[in-house]
């Protein structure tokens, strides 16, 4: 009788043990790899379908890679990219090299690798766009913060040795100078059109 209670037993602990096993992984894996910075722009403060996020595009420094053929890479990375090498130093990037294919030598050897996530909220774009959940209190501060034009947004990830990135915090900085001219060229763009713009017909 003791002999099946304790057979019993193993065999209801042996699942157990393997769930805690797995967990012990993956939370040591999460704890792993390297912070960096990116700036991000076109936020959605709050999807409430969702939950409460931050939803937003990365503003990645993009660079072409130089090839054997030609010297540069075609433009692909215009679109979304599928793998980055990140270089710089931690938190700072300096530059972000896409690539189409994670064999190409170039990728291989990168020191701090990206790679979209497939089976992610984002899938094939997720290296496009992400999102970092806060609680509802946060999500409001951080909406008004969003609403100021003259700071931009940067997110703090975490880039593991197998590619995976994961958004662990937002903060925002203030413009730098090339940046607020930007702005302002953006403002007055619309002004321009208006005072370059005939009187229609029905005015005359």
């Amino acid at each position: 009788m003791i002999q099946a209670i304790a057979r019993v037993l193993v065999i209801g602990l042996v699942p157990l043990a393997g769930l805690a096993g797995l967990w012990a992984t993956s939370e040591n894996l999460s704890r792993q790899g390297t912070d960096w910075e990116v700036d991000i722009q076109g936020y959605d403060p709050r999807d409430l379908l969702r939950g409460h996020y931050v939803e937003f595009t990365y503003d990645w420094p993009i660079v072409a890679a130089e090839t054997e053929d030609d010297g540069v890479q075609p433009a692909f990375w215009r679109s979304d990219p599928a793998h980055l090498c990140l270089i710089g130093e931690a938190p700072d990037i300096a530059e972000a090299i896409p690539f189409e294919d994670p064999a190409d030598p170039g990728f291989v050897q990168c020191e701090h690798k990206l790679s979209a996530q497939i089976d992610s909220v984002y899938g094939a774009r997720s290296l496009a766009r992400g999102r970092l959940y806060v609680g509802q209190d946060r999500a409001l501060a951080i909406e008004e913060e969003l609403r100021d034009r003259e700071q931009r947004g940067v997110v703090t990830f975490r880039q593991r040795d197998d590619g995976v990135m994961t958004p662990l915090d937002i903060r925002f900085r203030p413009l730098t100078p090339q940046e607020r001219e930007e702005l302002e060229a953006s403002r007055a763009a619309p002004l321009m059109d208006l005072e370059g713009s005939e009187p229609s017909a029905e005015n005359e």
